[in-house]
């Protein structure tokens, strides 16, 4: 505009500083000297930038629009799997660009002297309002400091007043914004309401109960209109019992011992959470409302290849299992799972058939806790649980090398396993007696007989002394979880000298044959009154040695069928062997577990492929809370040029 246009205007008396033409086609965006001009170009370019940023704030949370277009062709070239990351990346530039864009116009103003329009007119008050509850809405979501001391239910109320800020900016410009910041909020409000509504249904008896000191595990019937199986997914909760207005996000997967339910963990970590550990004093049916159930980011991931490295941390499994649940069969999803919590991994280890839906695959628990954990009796051979922390690079070379090459598949372990458990239990322990005296002296097998018995017995004497013993076997069942809970035969002063009870006896096979299977209470009678010829109640040397002896004979002769048998229980027992001083199984296999020698055979495969890519078929997930977690498992997938997928729910 040139100065008679702007005197004509009626704004500003004309341009100044010599200049021919300068900008003021209102009040607000009166620009007459080249420092204004200046300012007001800043201002109004962080503000054209932010324009479609504005747009994909609101579209990016339409997860009901997400979730249809994650079926279309389109998802080839948008990843509306994780939308929540643009939503986060956008949020934090706005959050920025809204301070330098409301600076620059205050500077003008202040300078000219019209500072005063920030309460004189509509867009200097919306803009004051929206810069002012822009820090409330994005800092308690991204710093740190403030995650922490504040509830998720406070940061989540405050992140609502974006509604506050969306409405400002509509009063804000009287150009396009109407239709850049106005149809994608319209577009958001539908799509909620639709989920709010359409999607939304109530669990009348969803069934609640503990796990472990920290967490709440539910379960319940499928809604009508769900999928009969939903891919992984998660969904939002809210327990009217506790509160009428929080909605909590949750990974659902499918229950494995009923057909068209769902469950889901949830630890406490939040108050909402703990409120709910702390109602949930006995198991008991209550009522919720699910919304959802929307796709997560590993629906998608999953897709594309065959092979998997799902690695989780903590309540993470949660996501893990779907993933599995949902394929298995269908492609080799291996499981690395880090934990803590000693009653996460044995409700998940007691509640869900790891080994058969991992079948294919490999499942790695690594039990960084401090209590001993209740493990089942007799865990697959494809499950490998360590004390400690996993080396990640090593555990993910071990597994795509095993894998990759065929020397270790876990297909060949489990179905050795499956020979072993349709055996007769008689049959696969002198079976295996036969292999283990080749092995281990036995000497050391009878006094590790013995050393458990007498263990029962002080721990009887110091707990409660037992009953006169009127001479006959306790028949009361072996606790398989805690073996040392399990009852005597005999009263603890009526245990002869080095001799053998049926608790020391079981506890001598699970040590040295842990690969023999599972077996019942009444598979260990039959085998100790076998062994205790003069029907004492205990087996003294000579019946131990008598019984090895004929276990030896009968090695000479095996048929073919106890040869098969016999290597499948080798390669079980050399795949995995408890440890004495721990009830964690710990695996000898270094070669699955990961080394330098993996890592070399890895390097070696990028090295040589000819411009191909050997590993394209393989892709690495990631699900919990651990930043340092995350960062490795991208420095590892960059390095072997593998696909890489997060799932972290960090609101």
């Amino acid at each position: 505009m040139t100065s008679a246009q702007i005197a004509e205007v009626g704004i500003a008396s004309g341009c100044k500083g010599g200049l021919e033409r300068c900008i003021c086609p209102r009040v607000t965006i009166c620009a007459t000297d080249t420092l204004s001009i200046i300012l007001l170009a800043l201002a109004r370019c962080s503000a054209f930038f932010d324009y479609p940023l504005y747009m994909m704030m609101f579209l990016s949370k339409c997860h009901n629009i997400n979730n249809v277009c994650r079926r279309t062709v389109l998802r080839e070239w948008i990843d509306f799997g994780d939308m929540h990351k643009v939503h986060r990346l956008f949020g934090i530039i706005v959050g920025i660009e809204t301070m330098f864009h409301s600076f620059f116009h205050m500077l003008r103003w202040g300078l000219n002297a019209d500072i005063d329009l920030l309460w004189k007119t509509t867009t200097g008050i919306s803009g004051l309002a929206a810069v002012m509850i822009t820090p409330l809405i994005c800092w308690p979501m991204v710093i740190p400091a403030i995650k922490e001391r504040l509830a998720f239910e406070v940061r989540k109320g405050l992140h609502y007043l974006s509604i506050v800020w969306a409405i400002m900016l509509l009063f804000h410009s009287k150009s396009r914004i109407y239709y850049l910041i106005g149809i994608p909020a319209l577009m958001y409000l539908v799509d909620y309401l639709f989920g709010y509504f359409g999607r939304n249904g109530l669990i009348e008896n969803a069934f609640f109960e503990r796990y472990g000191e920290n967490g709440v595990a539910l379960h319940f019937l499928n809604p009508p209109n769900w999928d009969k199986k939903p891919k992984t997914s998660y969904v939002y909760v809210m327990c009217p019992w506790i509160s009428k207005y929080q909605w909590h996000a949750f990974t659902i997967f499918p229950e494995p011992t009923k057909e068209d339910h769902t469950m889901l963990c949830i630890e406490s970590s939040g108050d909402w959470t703990k409120e709910l550990h702390r109602k949930i004093k006995v198991p008991c049916l209550r009522p919720l409302y699910v919304l959802g159930p929307y796709k997560s980011p590993f629906s998608d991931a999953a897709v594309t290849t065959s092979n998997a490295i799902a690695v989780a941390s903590g309540i993470g499994i949660t996501p893990t299992l779907s993933l599995v649940l949902n394929y298995a069969g269908k492609k080799r999803i291996n499981v690395v799972w880090a934990c803590r919590d000693p009653g996460l991994v044995e409700y998940i280890l007691h509640k869900i058939d790891i080994g058969a839906i991992t079948k294919k695959s490999y499942a790695f628990i690594f039990y960084t806790g401090t209590r001993e954990l209740a493990l089942p009796k007799d865990l697959p051979s494809n499950i490998f649980i360590f004390t400690g922390r996993p080396h990640l690079e090593h555990t993910i070379t071990g597994i795509v090398t095993a894998i990759h090459s065929g020397d270790g598949l876990p297909e060949e372990i489990y179905e050795a396993q499956e020979k072993i458990a349709n055996a007769p239990f008689q049959q696969r322990m002198k079976v295996a007696l036969s292999r283990v005296v080749e092995i281990y002296n036995k000497d050391e097998m009878f006094e590790y007989a013995v050393e458990e018995t007498e263990k029962v017995a002080a721990a009887a004497v110091a707990e409660d002394p037992a009953p006169e013993s009127d001479g006959t076997i306790d028949t009361a069942p072996l606790d398989d979880s805690d073996p040392e809970t399990a009852p005597l035969l005999f009263s603890p002063d009526e245990v002869p000298e080095g001799q053998v009870s049926l608790k020391g006896l079981d506890s001598m096979i699970s040590e040295f044959l842990g690969g023999i299977g599972e077996y019942s209470r009444s598979d260990i009678e039959a085998l100790f009154h076998e062994i205790d010829s003069d029907g004492s109640g205990f087996i003294d040397r000579d019946e131990f040695d008598d019984f090895i002896g004929m276990i030896t004979m009968e090695s000479r002769t095996l048929s073919d069928s106890q040869h098969e048998l016999l290597s499948a229980m080798e390669r079980s027992m050399d795949v995995r062997r408890s440890s004495i001083d721990s009830s964690v199984r710990r695996s000898t296999h270094n070669n699955i577990l990961g080394n330098d020698t993996t890592i070399r055979y890895m390097q070696n495969l990028l090295k040589y492929s000819e411009g191909d890519n050997p590993l394209e078929d393989w892709s690495i997930f990631y699900c919990g809370g651990s930043n340092e977690i995350a960062q490795i498992l991208r420095e590892v997938t960059s390095k072997y040029n593998i696909d890489f997928a997060v799932e972290k729910f960090d609101w």
